[in-house]
């Protein structure tokens, strides 16, 4: 049987390099990919280093040590290593969820605005997708998920569902309460993935993970990364947690050696480094006020901001003011891919950064008024 093949694909961020080089410039900065920019914990590199001329040999396979590091991290008597798996990036975690519950026969359901690895790894399975209407009313969680939406497209086809929380790119958040109330209302036998990718900087908004209810849904798994808050994206490392039984499905889905062994011993050894995820955290909530009190005082509009970055409305003027701020060397996300072809996304910097963007933000609308 042919398989039918998505012609839909994922749009990276522009890097710096080929921004350079198209506009002929230096100093460019990029505040595109959510990616934390003080880089990643000295410490751990440090550590990590010790056991470079180890690289000849194949990574641990079942990536022990940085599980046995989450285990203690977390302090959950119910959180053993065989209720966790390791990826090459959660985005991997989220393809094995897919592979092991979807089929062309199944339906997988996501909220509108949603990540968008959620609808390739259902295309990859041919499974129906069902995306559903966001939250429309004004208030924080504008275009964020609505859960009412989804439990409304609940069938008997429907084996697998998204939720981002927080979510990117609108940066909403559910609070727990409404997610286990969620869960159960949904039967065990669909299983609902709750990625947690920008958990660290919602929870220091006491925000409480899906952790905190696991144990009360088999039918859970939790995603997370080390790419944003841990700044290791270059190294593609991220991990899932879930029930015994789900933890073994998804391993058969695993192939050998896929997380590499510096990705491995640099994640095991962030989560050592807890001054450095305070400093990333004071930091970015600084740099989060800063830019937010700037768009206040511009009029400009932005969606809510449980995580690393802040995505504002520009309206018909947005891809404009894109393309000049990237001539300008500032690199922001446009989002036509999410159908939100108002608004742009910017990934909190470093002061010095967040600063040189405003700046250039409020000569261009000044230059354009007449054009916005």
């Amino acid at each position: 049987m042919n398989k039918k093949i998505s012609t839909f694909t994922y749009k990276a961020g522009r890097n710096i390099s080929s921004v350079e080089k198209e506009y002929n410039i230096k100093n460019v900065i990029k505040l595109a990919s959510n990616e934390n920019p003080i880089g990643p914990s000295p410490n751990a590199i440090r550590n990590a280093n010790k056991k470079i001329n180890e690289l000849n040999r194949y990574p641990d396979s079942d990536s022990l040590t940085l599980k046995l590091q989450l285990v203690k991290k977390f302090k959950k008597k119910s959180l053993t290593i065989d209720n966790l798996i390791v990826g090459n990036g959660s985005n991997e975690i989220l393809d094995f969820a897919a592979r092991a519950y979807l089929s062309s026969d199944s339906e997988v359901i996501f909220a509108k605005h949603s990540f968008l690895v959620y609808r390739i790894v259902a295309n990859i399975m041919n499974a129906k997708i069902i995306e559903t209407s966001p939250i429309k009313l004004k208030s924080k969680q504008y275009l964020g998920t609505d859960l009412s939406a989804i439990l409304e497209k609940i069938n008997k086809k429907t084996r697998l569902i998204f939720i981002a929380n927080p979510n990117n790119p609108t940066g909403t958040i559910l609070d727990i309460e409404e997610i286990d109330s969620f869960m159960k209302n949904i039967s065990k036998k669909i299983i609902v993935v709750l990625d947690e990718a920008y958990a660290e900087y919602a929870e220091y908004q006491k925000k409480y993970s899906g952790l905190s209810i696991l144990e009360k849904y088999p039918n859970l798994i939790v995603t997370r990364t080390f790419s944003k808050i841990y700044a290791l994206a270059g190294l593609r490392v991220g991990y899932g947690i879930g029930s015994k039984k789900i933890i073994k499905t998804l391993n058969y889905y695993r192939h050998p050696f896929n997380v590499n062994t510096f990705a491995q011993l640099l994640a095991a050894e962030c989560l050592k480094d807890k001054k450095y995820i305070s400093k990333s955290l004071k930091d970015n909530a600084a740099g989060m006020n800063y830019i937010k009190n700037e768009f206040d005082k511009l009029g400009i509009d932005y969606l809510g901001t449980y995580g690393n970055f802040l995505t504002f409305k520009l309206g018909s003027r947005a891809i404009n003011i894109y393309n000049k701020l990237l001539a300008n060397g500032i690199i922001v996300r446009p989002l036509d891919n999410y159908d939100l072809k108002d608004y742009l996304r910017i990934t909190v910097g470093k002061d010095n950064e967040n600063r040189r963007f405003i700046s250039t933000l409020k000569k261009l609308l000044k230059n354009n008024k007449n054009d916005l």
